[in-house]
C-alpha cells in the first residue's frame, strides 16, 4: 500500500496574525503556542511548537495556520510521531512550520488625492502528490505498447526494482537505450454505472525501466522503481509523465458523475484510496474538489408494494471529498481526501 505521507502540500500565502522572528521561534507566544526550540533548516524554515487543544483536528489546524484546509497531509507529514491524522491528543505539541516566501513584486495603484495603495497578488492553494507519474487511468481504448516482459535475467517469476529484464518489441515505435518507459497492464472493463454500461480499458502502472540495450530482437532494460510486482507478458508504453502540483480549486461547477472503483478495486474506499469517476476531461480537470454522496434510501418492510405516490425521497448522505489527479476522454483518476462514510461503486460525485 503506498505510503500517502509522500504527500506534500503547499500554500502560497500563509497569513497569521502575529510576528515571526528571523530563527525558529516567536517574538510572541499566542495561545496554544510554546517557545521550545525547533530543529529548522537556518535560513530556509522557521517556525514553533503549538500544544493540542481538547477538540483540534489536523483539518482544523491546517485552516488555522495555513489558511486552507486541504493543507493537512502536509502539517502531518511535518510531524512523524503523528501516527493515524485522525486521533492527535490534547496536551502533546506538534511543530508548525512557516516556509519563508519570496516577496512578491507589487501592483502600485495609483488613487485620486492618495499617494499610493499597493495591493498583492492573490496565490491560489496547490497540492503535491509525488507518486502521480504512476496513478491508474481508464481510457476508452488501450494504449499502444512497445514491447512486452518476456524474462527476468535470473528467472525470477516476479520482478521488482533492480532486476534487469528482457522485453520483446511490438514493432509500434522504439526503444531507445537510455530512455525511460512505463511497465502497466491493461484490463477491460464493463460495470453498470447509474442507469448505464460504463466500458473501458482500465490501465495500470506497475514499474519505471531503462532501457540498456538494444539487440536483434530484443531489449534489455533495468527496473528503476517498481510501483507493483512486474510479471512475464506485462506491456511497455512511454514514460506517462505528469505534473506532481495541481492548482486547487474547491468549488468548481457542479458534475454529474459516478465512482466506478478503486484503482485496486477495494470493496469500500476510504482516504487516501486512489479511484476513477466516470467523466473525462471534457467535464472536470485535475486539482478539482468534489463531495461524494451517498443514495439515502428508505427500505419499504411491509408486504404490499410500495406506491410511487407515497415514497419519500431522503437527501443524499454526504460520503466525503475527493480530489481529481488525471483525466483521461472518458474516465478521471480521484483520490479520496477525507471520507464519513465507506464510500462504494456508483456513489454520486457533484
Amino acid at each position: 500500500m503506498r505510503n500517502f505521507k509522500s504527500i506534500t502540500v503547499f500554500i502560497g500565502i500563509l497569513i497569521f496574525g502575529f510576528a515571526i522572528a528571523p530563527s525558529a521561534g516567536l517574538t510572541g507566544t499566542p495561545s496554544g503556542l510554546t517557545k521550545d526550540k525547533v530543529e529548522f533548516t537556518p535560513g530556509e524554515d522557521s517556525g514553533f511548537y503549538y500544544t493540542i487543544k481538547k477538540g483540534d483536528t489536523l483539518w482544523d489546524l491546517s485552516q488555522k495556520f495555513y489558511n486552507s484546509q486541504w493543507d493537512w497531509p502536509g502539517l502531518w507529514e511535518m510531524n512523524d510521531e503523528i501516527k493515524n491524522p485522525h486521533w492527535i491528543y490534547p496536551g502533546r505539541k506538534i511543530r508548525i512550520f512557516l516556509k519563508e516566501q519570496a516577496k512578491l513584486k507589487p501592483i502600485i495603484v495609483p488613487v485620486k488625492k492618495v499617494e499610493k495603495t499597493v495591493v498583492s497578488k492573490k496565490i491560489k492553494p496547490s497540492f503535491a502528490y509525488s507518486e502521480m507519474d504512476y496513478v491508474g487511468f481508464i481510457k476508452k481504448k488501450k494504449q499502444v505498447s512497445k514491447g512486452k516482459v518476456i524474462k527476468e535475467q535470473d528467472g525470477h517469476l516476479l520482478m521488482n526494482k533492480n532486476d534487469i529484464i528482457y522485453i520483446k518489441p511490438s514493432g509500434k515505435g522504439t526503444l531507445i537505450p537510455g530512455k525511460i518507459y512505463h511497465v502497466f497492464t491493461a484490463t477491460p472493463i464493463k460495470e453498470k454505472i447509474h442507469k448505464g454500461i460504463f466500458e473501458g480499458v482500465r490501465h495500470m502502472i506497475k514499474a519505471e525501466i531503462k532501457i540498456l540495450e538494444h539487440k536483434t530482437n530484443y531489449a534489455v532494460a533495468l527496473i528503476t522503481r517498481g510501483y507493483r510486482t512486474v510479471y512475464e507478458g506485462d506491456l511497455i508504453m512511454d514514460y506517462y509523465d505528469r505534473n506532481e502540483t495541481l492548482t486547487v480549486e474547491d468549488n468548481p461547477k457542479t458534475i454529474d458523475a459516478r465512482i466506478i472503483s478503486s484503482e485496486d478495486k477495494h470493496l469500500m474506499i476510504n482516504d487516501y484510496i486512489i479511484a476513477f469517476i466516470d467523466v473525462g476531461k471534457s467535464q472536470v480537470k485535475p486539482g478539482q474538489i468534489y463531495t461524494v454522496l451517498r443514495t439515502n434510501q428508505l427500505v419499504d418492510h411491509s408486504l404490499w408494494k410500495k406506491k410511487a405516490k407515497n415514497q419519500i425521497k431522503l437527501d443524499n448522505l454526504k460520503s466525503g471529498k475527493l480530489i481529481v489527479l488525471h483525466t483521461e476522454d472518458i474516465a478521471s483518476t480521484v483520490m479520496i481526501m477525507s471520507s464519513g462514510y465507506a464510500i462504494h461503486p456508483n456513489d454520486i460525485v457533484n
